[in-house]
């Protein structure tokens, strides 16, 4: 579970930036909306919300902050295959010399009942400190690099000096390949990165689909109830693999060569397995009526290669709900850019309920995603569950919680004073223009 994600000098955001799942005194929905993270956390700090929102006009960094988080999760996963990753850090642009100045990202997690703080600062594609701190009775540390001197407790002198860790790396990406007692430490920091998923709006290009066979088909059977909810039509639908390419260079030159020629002929998902590549799609299912209503047939349409068929917000929302019952299944973190794109309200609204309940969340997992329909804040979400972005005069992003906010009230009608202007700066549409 995550408690907190902060980050600096990273895209549109140049100050410090928290985005914080700790809940507030607040009693609304607290119930449903919040649980208990258990002792590993001080009594004052241990309830945590299920679902962050964040709203905000355009180009305001709504996005940003998801990109901030995958980020640091590539780095993490990345820096130890000797990838240029961190160069692809995207300091904030509109200030003379913050290229120059450190980034910084740094997540508080919960992870196999074990609190833990990690981070680290980078500068010029370099790393200049990192950090991972473990809670027990107290905040221990289990590692910290500074400078390029690296100390680990537990382990001698002697023994640290026989690592050696390029200042492109993190030292938590490469730690588990050295014999240390606190390799159980980095082992559960690097798991909870592995669950943590972050889905953007890139049709047929996540490698979502086969999840929808997995548990015996569970997550399927889980989402054609909520197509049924949603009214879409669909009855049915397969997960087809074909293969279009062996794992030898020249298959794979070929391949490339072909998607780029035509790349409609590749719609779905191009996946990597033992034997090669596959293209990955679904086959959906629609009922087909005689004249009377009855049904005397079924019409099959793949997903992305028959992409004209299904609308857009049905292809979005089965790209990404084998991940959302995945992460309710098994507790686990999921952020969702722009989760109302081409989607009905009621649909969102029912997706962001599924994390705000016992019933459908009794593992707790949580949801953080950015929205524009503004009547998801009036529909069963706390004040410290709903953000907002917005960006000042000199261009730089500033993310807030409603919580922080003084003199709104539990009756307030959230979405209208935030168009009113009330709570975040929102452009003004009708002013006049020289």
């Amino acid at each position: 579970m995550l408690v907190n994600f902060r980050f600096k000098n990273c895209r549109s955001f140049y100050d410090e930036t928290i985005l914080s799942m700790q809940a507030t005194s607040d009693e609304a929905y607290r119930e449903l909306n919040t649980f208990n993270a258990g002792a590993m956390l001080p009594k004052a700090e241990r309830e945590l919300i299920k679902s962050a929102v964040i709203f905000g006009g355009n180009a305001t960094g709504k996005s940003n902050v998801l990109k901030a988080f995958t980020y640091m999760k590539n780095v993490v996963y990345l820096s130890s295959a000797q990838l240029p990753v961190l160069a692809s850090n995207e300091s904030f642009a509109l200030k003379v010399g913050a290229d120059m100045e450190e980034s910084l990202y740094e997540v508080e997690i919960v992870q196999n009942g074990k609190f833990y703080k990690y981070g680290f600062e980078l500068c010029e594609g370099k790393v200049k400190r990192e950090w991972l701190y473990r809670r027990e009775a107290r905040m221990t540390r289990v590692f910290e690099r500074n400078n390029g001197e690296l100390k680990i407790t537990g382990e001698s002198a002697q023994s640290i000096n026989l690592i050696k860790v390029s200042d492109a790396t993190l030292f938590l990406s490469i730690g588990n390949n050295f014999n240390l007692a606190s390799n159980v430490y980095l082992t559960d920091v690097m798991e909870w990165f592995t669950n943590a998923r972050v889905v953007f709006d890139n049709k047929g290009s996540s490698n979502s689909l086969d999840i929808y066979d997995e548990k015996n088909g569970k997550y399927k059977v889980q989402a054609l109830e909520i197509l049924k909810r949603a009214d879409i039509g669909i009855t049915d639908f397969n997960v087809i693999k074909d293969k279009v390419a062996g794992s030898d260079p020249e298959s794979i030159m070929k391949l490339n060569m072909m998607i780029q020629s035509n790349p409609d002929r590749f719609a779905g998902q191009i996946k990597e397995e033992d034997d090669g590549y596959y293209k990955t799609d679904l086959k959906t299912a629609f009922d087909i009526y005689d004249d009377g209503g009855d049904i005397v047939g079924q019409k099959d349409v793949m997903l992305f290669k028959e992409s004209g068929f299904n609308s857009e917000g049905t292809v979005r929302l089965l790209d990404y709900l084998g991940w959302i019952l995945a992460a309710l299944d098994n507790g686990r973190v999921i952020f969702i850019d722009e989760i109302d794109s081409r989607l009905h309200f009621l649909v969102v609204d029912y997706i962001v309920k599924l994390f705000n309940s016992i019933e459908n969340n009794p593992k707790n997992a949580q949801l953080i995603c950015t929205a524009h329909n503004v009547m998801l804040m009036d529909d069963g979400l706390r004040r410290d569950q709903i953000y907002f972005t917005s960006k000042d005069s000199r261009g730089r992003s500033t993310l807030v919680s409603l919580a922080d906010y003084t003199g709104v009230r539990k009756t307030d009608l959230f979405s209208k004073r935030y168009l009113a202007g009330f709570y975040a700066a929102i452009p003004d549409m009708m002013a006049d223009r020289e």
